[in-house]
């Protein structure tokens, strides 16, 4: 019955990420890059993946996200290595969880679970977006997965290399927060980072406010389930999160870097199409 309700989960979740990306069809503009077609990628698509990966890399490490990321480690190292980590892990637990709270967080938390499934995800929607090439909704889930898989691997090697560095423990096992280098290897949430990745990758798509702000929101509830569980101190939820933000602004960064001076777009409206088209001087 476990098994069977975990499935069910994780189809719940992957039903809430389909529902993401037809509303990010809807909702994209010239935010989808003609060049990231997956036309222009077949013939070498590795190569040309590596090329981005490594501008991606690039992008990542600028004044600005270097400033956030620093900023961001500074904090999660103060929570770790003070009594704070474990006093608001003990104040969640008993203050704040419930049979409410664990209910709510259960598909956030079957999101999270599926972080040894994402690439076999996104490289499925890039296919998929291939076989609809020649339309809005096939461009928009070939972006999608093309950005997600990016923004996977570019913050999936720190998650792996911090968690094991950090080597701080989990409170359910009363292991201690502190900062004790490849003691344990839970520094950093994995589901906070891999749970977060498509919602934040898809939030940078969206152009209404409402639609963005809802996406970045639900890309911070996989990390907090696992506060909810027990499962992870609030210092590795947020450098879960954090990496996975800085790696999708990256990855947007790079291609609108590459967006052409002109580009053409189509809107879904009534029963046809409204074209428009931008030219930057």
């Amino acid at each position: 019955m476990t098994y069977l309700k975990r499935i069910l989960n994780a189809g719940c979740a992957l039903s809430l990420l389909w529902g993401f990306t037809l509303s990010n069809a809807h909702a994209i503009s010239m935010d989808v890059p003609p060049q990231q077609h997956p036309t222009n990628y077949e013939s070498h698509w590795m190569q040309n993946l590596l090329q981005d990966v490594k501008h991606d890399f690039s992008n990542y490490f600028e004044n600005d996200n270097l400033i956030i990321f620093g900023d961001t480690f500074l904090f999660a190292g103060i929570l770790a290595n003070t009594g704070l980590d474990r006093a608001f892990a003990e104040h969640w637990q008993t203050d704040i969880r419930s049979s409410q709270t664990d209910h709510f967080f259960t598909i956030p938390s079957a999101i999270g679970c599926l972080s040894y499934y994402y690439a076999g995800i996104y490289l499925t929607a890039m296919g998929v977006g291939h076989l609809r090439e020649h339309t809005l909704l096939g461009n928009t889930l070939y972006t999608w997965g093309y950005r997600s898989l990016r923004t996977f691997i570019v913050g999936g090697l720190q998650q792996v290399f911090l968690t094991n560095m950090l080597g701080s423990g989990r409170p359910n096992k009363n292991e201690d927060s502190k900062w004790q280098p490849f003691r344990y290897q839970t520094g950093v949430s994995g589901h906070a980072f891999y749970g977060a990745t498509p919602l934040l990758t898809a939030a940078m798509m969206s152009d209404p406010p409402g639609l963005k702000f809802t996406l970045y929101f639900l890309s911070t509830l996989p990390g907090l389930s696992r506060i909810n569980s027990n499962r992870h101190y609030l210092s590795q939820v947020v450098l879960g999160w954090t990496i996975a933000f800085l790696s999708a602004k990256c990855v947007y960064q790079s291609d609108l870097e590459r967006t052409p001076a002109y580009q053409f777009t189509a809107y879904p409206k009534g029963d046809g199409l409204m074209l428009g088209a931008r030219l930057e001087f």
